[in-house]
């Protein structure tokens, strides 16, 4: 019988806590990294699985915007490596996808929102969706696609706005707080609560798309202000005023379909998440 979890990405931000998520409820677990082969490419270790959660990917969309294609070959073509896997091995996929709706049309934002690409990354996980969805179609290779918005906590790198922010707090010698720009507003969840989501998708019958968020937004703003308050040190908030190409100033979740089919309820409160990252930032720097 097929029962082993295979993670695609397992070292990266969300794949590490994943793993430690389906180990921590007994569930046998195979591994694949950049450390193992390039993923668009690599021989998969997939006999005896029965789901893959793909996350390997790149993420970072500045960067998407410098080198187009590596995200091409690695999102796009890493995808459809794993789904071939997958239609040769009859194991389900979870497809962890994100920043496909574009500027939106209403808020929150549904899973019927149309999808729209605002960036490269964007488009990559776009066109990687599209060829999951014709696999499940002619090839029968079961499938659910999770949109998760903003994931932060514990781990995260520098690139990232949250714990960006809580490195320069946190370095004495950091006068004032760097930001690029003041005014986006992001929909962000504790990256413990995404995963329990996940966990929710290994029930039988699970398909769809399902988004991962809040279910309400906040400014960079008021993210230095939580952090600063976790913190204890209040220092000056200076913005460059520089927005990135392309970039959308509000998104909201909805989760009313994983709450509705999963019974899934986001449990972590942005004040006690950026807590936990500021905790663990200073447990790793003593």
């Amino acid at each position: 019988m097929k029962n082993e979890i295979l993670v695609t990405g397992a070292t990266g931000f969300l794949g590490r806590h994943l793993v430690v998520g389906l180990q921590s409820r007994g569930l046998g677990i195979r591994q694949h990294s950049s450390a193992d082969g390039d993923i668009a490419t690599s021989s998969l270790p997939i006999d005896g699985v029965s789901h893959v959660f793909h996350l390997a990917g790149k993420s970072y969309v500045p960067e998407s915007w410098r080198n187009p294609h590596d995200f091409y070959e690695t999102n796009v073509m890493g995808t459809v490596n794993v789904l071939e896997h997958c239609r040769r091995n009859h194991a389900a996929l979870i497809l962890i996808s994100s920043y496909v709706y574009g500027e939106p049309q209403r808020l929150p934002i549904g899973e019927d929102h149309p999808v729209a690409a605002a960036n490269p990354y964007a488009h990559t996980k776009i066109l990687a969706e599209e060829a999951a969805r014709f696999y499940e179609q002619r090839f029968g290779v079961p499938l659910v696609i999770v949109r998760p918005f903003n994931i932060y906590g514990p781990g995260q790198r520098d690139s990232f706005l949250i714990p960006s922010i809580v490195r320069q707090v946190l370095d004495p010698s950091v006068k004032a707080v760097s930001v690029q720009d003041l005014r986006p507003k992001r929909d962000y969840l504790y990256v413990a609560d995404a995963i329990d989501l996940f966990m929710n998708l290994l029930r039988p019958g699970v398909r769809g798309v399902f988004n991962a968020g809040s279910g309400y937004s906040v400014s960079v703003g008021e993210i230095a202000g939580l952090i600063n308050d976790a913190t204890g040190t209040y220092k000056p908030l200076v913005s460059a005023g520089e927005p990135r190409p392309g970039e959308i100033m509000d998104v909201v979740a909805d989760t009313s379909r994983a709450a509705a089919e999963l019974d899934w309820h986001p449990r972590t409160s942005l004040a006690d998440g950026i807590a936990a990252v500021v905790a663990a930032e200073r447990a790793a720097h003593g």
